[in-house]
């Protein structure tokens, strides 16, 4: 019998990885502190939020149960009508997934960014042309970064019809690594987003990349040659 054609797949946060929406993110986060009474944390806990699953970083930064479900319905109504839109396109992420996809890569989006939020930011910016599918968190953002990359990882499957999918993740924080561990998936380190290197390391990024232009040489790397 011969051997499965094999399917290269970049899995790819968003947050931190293919765009900066921090000034979105922290004026959301600042607004629901305000709206549940807490003190806001400083500029640069709130910059943590961006990637995360948002129940995880609100009850990690003090937000208690009895008013996790407030601040989470604060967040979410500052950021749709507004802070969604606060972001851009981090330089040179166009070109590197151009590069991808020209070498055969199929490359999909697995973010905790609800995908009410996520889906239509991606065409705003235009990045839905550059991507063959957005995976999001569910509206309630109940799922950790794994169960997003399951699913991801799924639809990758039901869409190569029984292709041997050879898959990295791209991401910035540790829930990236480890929700990718989870899979048996390697995760590259991007340095220009939120996490910093010392997160990325000792979460076990198997590579740590300086800037989007590095993107292609390593995703290529870790998922082999694309069949032609």
């Amino acid at each position: 019998m011969p051997p499965l054609p094999t399917r290269p797949v970049a899995l790819l946060d968003l947050d931190g990885t293919l765009m900066d929406s921090a000034p979105g993110i922290v004026a959301s986060v600042s607004a629901a502190y305000a709206h549940v009474g807490l003190p806001a944390p400083t500029d640069a806990v709130m910059r943590s939020f961006a990637g995360p699953p948002i129940q995880w970083s609100f009850t990690t930064h003090g937000v208690g149960a009895e008013q996790l479900d407030a601040a989470v319905a604060a967040y979410g109504a500052h950021f749709s009508g507004a802070g969604v839109w606060d972001t851009r396109v981090f330089d040179g992420v166009p070109a590197a997934l151009a590069t991808l996809r020209e070498a055969g890569v199929l490359l999909v989006v697995a973010t905790a960014k609800p995908l009410r939020w996520a889906a239509p930011i991606c065409d705003e910016v235009g990045l839905t042309p550059l991507l063959d599918h957005v995976v999001g968190a569910p509206d309630d953002e109940s799922e950790s970064k794994g169960d997003i990359i399951g699913r991801a990882l799924a639809w990758v499957h039901s869409a190569v019809d029984g292709a041997d999918v050879r898959a990295v993740m791209l991401g910035d924080r540790e829930h990236d690594v480890h929700g990718a561990a989870e899979h048996g998936l390697p995760c590259l380190g991007a340095l220009w987003g939120y996490g910093g290197a010392d997160e990325l390391r000792a979460a076990g990024a198997v590579e740590l990349l300086d800037s989007p232009a590095d993107v292609p040489a390593a995703v290529l790397a870790h998922v082999g040659p694309v069949a032609r």
